[in-house]
């Protein structure tokens, strides 16, 4: 299917994404005024302009990790010239605490702010939630075999440290619905956890989440989500899922500063994850003769020590402009990239597609492999042509992996698909 074909295909030619993008499907030019965007202006195309990809260089990797827009660093750059004039060891804590008011409904319905912690990374994320917990030898974890070292690392810790059990599921990329079901054959009465990826950092692929957590609460079994790979990319709601954990790194998908993480803890286990690690800024109040400690009775109890406030107050410019385009406009605008690549790498011969099979579990993250060529190889060719993805070796997949946002476009989709044509060929 030609590319104008495929588009109409997807109602992306008639009142969809692209024809959109002048449209009223986008936000109006007074509603992202610090893009200096002309009236009827090209959105897409003034967003590209915010980064400092250089000419020639697509970068489809932000599943890795993403990139600050220039308003962003402007900003940043300013707040540290003015922190320096003052040197002190707080910060402004209102401001802290808007930033999580803001970030609150960009996770779902009904989340709290006293319910997120500001973390450096899902990394950190995992480790509260996995040495917190109150896991004791023989107590069962079930997790994915597509999951990142963010997540096997802590688990064997704790295997070594406390003697639990991992159990692991192979996702179904057939059928989504069948990851239920694998988990379901997995619990017994000794499993307290269950843990994945929101999105996988293998193929992207998305499970039946809300099904999965409806499973765990009703079996009293804990669930947490790593989200990595999902926040700004996407709609979500961890509350209707009956998450009880949630992590990411808000430098990917939201085009935060590096070492931005978020933790939510639901507000009912907040006592139940000890605070393994804790310092300034963590307590209400402490008495060292005493051996009293008050802990704060929010999330911000897992908050520590000295910070940098402009990381998080970057962040905060990021998610204005994710949330001025929109998480349905941005999910609809990556999705429609992702789709033409999948079909396109299915039109190939001796290329094979590993994410999910299923329209409802893939999202803006494709992966693909070429029998009898190693995936480092693919990945150097491809660069020598200017297109950075990244090589998927967790699980033995020896797949690439391609991941579109906001700052790319239909060319950049054609590019990689021409290259890999050749590469196959």
């Amino acid at each position: 299917m030609e590319r104008r074909n495929f588009l109409t295909a997807l109602g992306l030619l008639t009142g969809g994404v692209l024809t959109g993008l002048r449209g009223s499907s986008l936000p109006s030019p007074d509603e992202v005024g610090y893009l200096d965007l002309p009236p009827g202006g090209d959105v897409w195309s003034v967003i590209r302009q915010q980064f400092l990809f250089p000419e020639g260089y697509i970068y489809l990797n932000c599943g890795g990790i993403g990139t600050v827009p220039l308003h962003v660093r402007s900003l940043y750059a300013d707040m540290w010239n003015q922190m320096e004039r003052d040197p002190g060891a707080g910060y402004d804590s209102n401001r802290w605490r808007q930033v999580k008011i803001d970030m609150a409904p960009m996770l779902g319905k009904g989340i709290k702010h006293s319910e997120l912690a500001f973390i450096s990374c899902a990394t950190e994320g995992i480790n509260i939630i996995l040495n917190g917990l109150p896991l004791k030898k023989g107590d069962e974890v079930i997790t994915s075999t597509h999951e990142h070292p963010a997540v096997y690392l802590p688990l064997i810790n704790n295997i070594k440290r406390r003697g639990i059990v991992v159990k692991t599921f192979v996702p179904d990329i057939e059928n989504g619905m069948n990851n239920l079901h694998n988990i379901q054959n997995l619990t017994t009465k000794k499993t307290r956890l269950i843990i994945f990826s929101h999105r996988t950092c293998t193929n992207g692929q998305l499970f039946p989440m809300k099904e999965i957590g409806e499973f765990a609460r009703a079996n009293g079994i804990w669930y947490g989500l790593d989200g990595a790979q999902a926040p700004g990319s996407a709609p979500m709601d961890i509350v209707d899922w009956k998450t009880d954990f949630y992590t990411f790194s808000a430098h990917k998908w939201l085009l935060g500063p590096k070492r931005t993480g978020v933790l939510y803890v639901r507000e009912e286990l907040l006592d139940t994850v000890e605070t393994v690690t804790i310092g300034g800024f963590s307590s209400k109040s402490y008495n060292l003769a005493e051996g009293k400690l008050e802990l704060l009775d929010t999330a911000s109890r897992f908050e520590y020590g000295t910070q940098n406030p402009l990381l998080f107050f970057g962040l905060h410019e990021s998610m204005k402009l994710i949330s001025d385009l929109g998480l349905d406009r941005i999910k609809e605008y990556d999705e429609m990239l992702s789709e033409y690549f999948y079909e396109g790498l299915n039109r190939m011969p001796h290329v094979e597609t590993v994410s999910p099979k299923e329209r409802a579990y893939r999202t803006s993250m494709i992966s693909f492999r070429i029998p009898g060529l190693k995936a480092g190889e693919i990945s150097e060719r491809m660069m020598q042509k200017g297109i950075k993805v990244r090589v998927v070796n967790e699980s033995g997949l020896n797949a690439i992996r391609v991941s579109f946002h906001v700052f790319n476009n239909i060319d950049d989709a054609d590019k990689a698909l021409n290259s890999i044509d050749s590469i196959r060929a």
